[in-house]
């Protein structure tokens, strides 16, 4: 069954073949006689006796770009791609420098450990993105910033920036970054910031706008992290005023699902407390009309509500052209989809006609 009751049309379409190893080999020979035929000239000029042409090299220079689009010297060398110019090392002031065993990092010590039995009123940040947003938007106090000295030069403006706000940068070299994180953490980039107080459902409608446009998210135990992070990714995106979740579901300001939200969880209001029907009740409260996405009858969802409130209509079927303002978009965890509960607290449930079942994800729901 397609995830979180959401279906999309697949549409096959033919994709070009890649050609046989006979047609590559005849295509290799040919283009080998044409180079012999240019360059043995050049090649006599050099003093070698090595053949050009070969098997590796033609094969290599299909893949290459066209040699009108390549720079070289006035004999046909080509010269190697210029290295991107590096920015300025920020100002020693502006970070710490400090050592594997030093007790102001210990936050970032071993990450998936910690993961698993949680950090109290802190939560762990990765990636350059992540911290950019949360120090643009957010909503969150950030604690302090851990580097790998190799992000020195890149984030230099940024470093900048939280010194002048009394941000503490701590920077590590790279083996050290590695040994304190516990496993090899490319990104090199590590921020902490202070868990807010989490609202109740109703507390997070009551701050969207009264009046006018909204629309909102709804998640009914959405414990996968990677969509938990993509319903804030795509709530940004599109201008949705909050996500509201059950307490069945996952952490927003879990590592992972930051990172898969590119930050945005940082920014996006929500909570994460009560039932569903607490849920649907503060978007109810606030004039939303809750629409809950499902599976068509077809699908292998469990129907049998279906029979008492009606079968779900079809997204281009309804209201077209005078859709309610204020929208709470219900969706559920991805495999099962919604409760039957859930189901018969909304308003109105849709679905999107297709030929063929094909699992997208809950993330993809709400687009």
């Amino acid at each position: 069954a397609c995830p979180s009751g959401f279906a999309f049309r697949f549409l096959d379409s033919a994709r070009p073949r890649p050609p046989c190893r006979s047609a590559l080999l005849g295509l290799i020979v040919v283009r080998t006689r044409r180079s012999n035929e240019r360059t043995v000239s050049g090649l006599q000029s050099r003093k070698t006796s090595k053949m050009p042409g070969s098997v590796k090299s033609d094969v290599s220079s299909l893949a290459s770009p066209p040699r009108s689009q390549r720079k070289g010297d006035s004999n046909g060398a080509l010269s190697p791609s210029p290295k991107k110019a590096e920015g300025p090392l920020p100002p020693p002031s502006s970070y710490i420098r400090v050592e594997y065993g030093d007790r102001r990092v210990e936050v970032y010590r071993n990450l998936k450990e910690r993961d698993v039995t949680g950090r109290g009123d802190v939560f762990i940040l990765e990636g350059e993105n992540s911290v950019r947003n949360l120090v643009r938007n957010g909503r969150m106090p950030l604690v302090s910033v851990c580097l790998s000295e190799r992000r020195l030069r890149p984030m230099a403006p940024l470093i900048e920036a939280l010194s002048r706000h009394n941000v503490p940068v701590y920077v590590l070299k790279s083996d050290a970054f590695s040994s304190i994180v516990g496993f090899n953490f490319h990104r090199g980039v590590l921020a902490c910031g202070k868990r807010p107080r989490l609202l109740e459902p109703p507390e997070v409608a009551r701050q969207l706008p009264g009046e006018g446009h909204s629309t909102i998210i709804l998640g009914e135990t959405i414990n996968n992290l990677d969509n938990v992070g993509g319903l804030f990714r795509n709530a940004a995106a599109f201008g949705c005023g909050a996500v509201l979740l059950d307490d069945k579901s996952a952490d927003p300001l879990y590592r992972k699902a930051c990172r898969v939200s590119g930050g945005h969880a940082l920014n996006v209001p929500f909570s994460r407390i009560g039932s569903i029907g607490d849920v649907i009740s503060a978007a109810k409260a606030t004039g939303h009309v809750v629409v809950a996405l499902v599976t068509p009858s077809t699908s292998d969802r469990e129907n049998a509500v279906d029979a008492d409130i009606g079968e779900p209509i079809p997204l281009d079927a309804w209201r077209p052209g005078h859709r309610p303002e204020r929208l709470a978009v219900l969706v559920g965890a991805e495999g099962p989809g919604l409760t039957e509960a859930a189901q018969r607290l909304a308003d109105v449930r849709l679905c999107i006609p297709m030929d063929g079942m094909v699992p997208c994800g809950v993330r993809n729901a709400i687009i």
